[in-house]
């Protein structure tokens, strides 16, 4: 049997703002995509929510499939990836949990340094006892005989990122390297990492893949590789209008009206406030 793939979008709730507040007439964190890659048993289960409710959602989604998860990839360390599996392995308890090095080391750092961040912006809400990712010993992955790749690709939105090949499917799952319908988060690095958030974008476009999974996806959009070129083409007006805007409110504005179908526009507005220190959207 070949193999497929279905995908849950979840929609965490308000996070709270540096402020201290979640009122906002729009949610503060973006939509997670998990990938749920399977043959007639077996699956593989990739990326989960940080938040408890919405990692029971992907484990319930995982356990309606009916398919014997036998293993958990984290595409990147940043914590609304992964933090997820741990609920997941509840149901099941045999399922690896892999990503690469690069991904475990920040794994690591996210679930200890970092865990002030995350339980100040979800009160209450973060996954209990997190599991850390095992660091893959094999880049392949043979499921049913099918081939399934685990990709390094350098820096996109944070370090160390990878993504998910299956050429049978032409499937690439892409984590935070494709961002599709949703504001990109540019607060987490300067004008390098973007010029290697482009080149791993071309890495994947080199590939010619049917189907392009972003990490964090507007619900009902679809997957069309044209999101490669969407992406990246945000980084570009962000290179072009970062040089040229002369605030972080006129950075947002002038953002905001090439991109205004794109949802969250709070990671617009903390973008634009890392690109112009000293400045504010409001």
């Amino acid at each position: 049997m070949a193999l497929r793939y279905d995908v849950l979008v979840t929609l965490p709730p308000r996070a709270v703002l540096p402020d201290g507040s979640s009122v906002r007439p729009v949610p503060a964190w973006s939509p997670i995509s998990s990938t749920l890659i399977h043959g007639e048993r077996d699956a593989v289960l990739i990326d989960a929510p940080h938040t408890k409710q919405a990692a029971r959602e992907v484990a319930d989604w995982a356990a309606a499939s009916g398919k014997n998860l036998v293993a958990m990839y984290a595409t990147h360390g940043h914590g609304d990836h992964w933090f997820g599996f741990t609920e997941v392995a509840k149901r099941f308890p045999h399922a690896a949990i892999w990503g690469t090095e690069g991904t475990v080391a920040l794994a690591q750092y996210q679930a200890t340094d970092r865990m002030d961040f995350w339980h100040s912006q979800f009160p209450e809400q973060i996954v209990d006892d997190i599991i850390v990712p095992s660091v893959i010993d094999d880049y392949t992955l043979t499921l049913e005989g099918h081939q399934i790749r685990f990709v390094e690709a350098g820096d996109s939105d944070t370090q160390d990122t990878t993504f998910v090949h299956v050429p049978e499917l032409g499937l690439v799952v892409a984590g935070d390297i494709v961002y599709n319908g949703v504001h990109l988060f540019l607060a987490g690095g300067d004008a390098k990492r973007r010029r290697d958030w482009i080149a791993a974008i071309d890495q994947i476009a080199s590939l010619n893949p049917k189907v392009v999974m972003a990490g964090h996806k507007a619900p009902g959009s679809d997957d069309d590789p044209r999101h490669l070129n969407e992406t990246r083409q945000y980084l570009l007006d962000a290179e072009e209008l970062g040089n040229t805007a002369r605030s972080a409110k006129e950075f947002a504005d002038l953002m905001a009206l090439r991109h205004l179908s794109r949802v969250n526009p709070t990671v617009l507005f903390q973008s634009a406030e890392h690109l112009f220190p000293g400045t504010t959207v409001a």
